[in-house]
C-alpha cells in the first residue's frame, strides 16, 4: 500500500496527465479529485430520498399520466393543468411504488382513488390541486406510504440545489439529481436545471434535504430561442401554502 497516496495524494511526480496541453504549470501536493463544486452526499441522502419517493405516485389520466404527491395522511396534490376539476381528478387513478426494484423486476404497485367531493381545492395562477384521497380497508394513503409535510420553512435560494421524483412520460420513477442549479428565485416561482419531461407535471421539487420547496409546473423557453427549452419552473411551497391556508396539515 502506497500510505503516502491515502493521507495526501498523488505527487506531482507520480501524476500522469492525459487529454491535451497542461492548463496549470504547478499542481498542489494535497489535491484530491474534487472537481468544483464537491458534490459527496452523505448516505443518509438515499435514504431520505426512498423515504420521500413513497410519497410521490404516478397519476394515470384518461389521456397520458402524470405525477402528484401526498401533502397529508389524505391529501393529494398535483397541477391545476393535471386536475382542472373535480371530474379530471374523480377519472384519475394514483398509482405508488410505480418503479422497478434493484433486480429489475417491477414493484407491485398499490392504487388509489380520489374523491373531489369530499375535497378539492385548486388555484390555476399558482398551477396546483389538491384534492382527497379515499380511504381503502380502513386505512389512508398516508398510513401506507407516508407523506410530505409542507410546512418545513426551508425557502429555495438562487445557486442552490433542488432535485425532482417524478415520472417522466409516464415512467417508472426516476429521479433527477444532477445539473439541478436553482437559476432564479422569484416571489411565487423558481427557475432551476433539473430534468423534466412530460409527466413530470405535478412533482414534488425538493432541496438538498428533501423539504418539498416547490412544485413542478412547466419548462421555460430562451427568451432569444423560443423553441430552445432553457430552464424548468415550479410554483414556491410557500406561495401554495399562503394561498391553501389551513387545508394543509402541520
Amino acid at each position: 500500500m502506497k500510505a503516502h497516496w491515502v493521507m495526501s495524494g498523488t505527487s506531482p511526480e507520480e501524476f500522469i496527465w492525459k487529454g491535451g496541453d497542461l492548463i496549470h504549470s504547478e499542481m498542489p501536493i494535497r489535491l484530491e479529485a474534487v472537481i468544483g463544486a464537491s458534490n459527496f452526499k452523505e448516505i443518509w441522502w438515499l435514504e431520505a430520498a426512498l423515504k420521500a419517493a413513497r410519497c410521490v405516485a404516478r397519476v394515470k389520466l384518461a389521456a397520458g399520466a402524470a405525477t402528484g404527491f401526498l401533502i397529508g395522511p389524505d391529501l393529494f396534490m398535483t397541477n391545476n393543468h393535471v386536475f382542472e376539476n373535480e371530474d379530471d381528478a374523480r377519472s384519475a387513478i394514483l398509482q405508488f411504488n410505480y418503479r422497478l426494484s434493484v433486480d429489475g423486476d417491477v414493484a407491485e404497485r398499490d392504487e388509489w382513488k380520489c374523491v373531489p367531493d369530499e375535497l378539492f381545492k385548486t388555484n390555476p395562477g399558482l398551477d396546483y390541486s389538491i384534492v382527497r384521497v379515499q380511504q381503502k380497508e380502513d386505512k389512508s394513503a398516508g398510513d401506507v406510504w407516508g407523506f410530505l409535510n409542507l410546512r418545513h420553512g426551508a425557502e429555495p435560494h438562487l445557486n442552490g440545489r433542488v432535485n425532482i421524483i417524478q415520472h417522466p412520460q409516464g415512467r417508472f420513477q426516476q429521479i433527477a439529481f444532477r445539473d439541478n442549479q436553482i437559476k432564479a428565485v422569484e416571489d411565487n416561482y423558481v427557475q432551476y436545471l433539473t430534468d423534466t419531461d412530460y409527466g413530470t407535471s405535478g412533482s414534488p421539487v425538493f432541496d438538498d434535504w428533501f423539504n418539498v420547496v416547490a412544485l413542478h409546473s412547466k419548462r421555460v423557453p430562451d427568451p432569444n430561442e423560443p423553441h430552445r427549452w432553457h430552464r424548468n419552473q415550479g410554483f414556491k411551497t410557500g406561495a401554495i401554502l399562503a394561498d391553501a391556508g389551513a387545508l394543509i396539515p402541520d
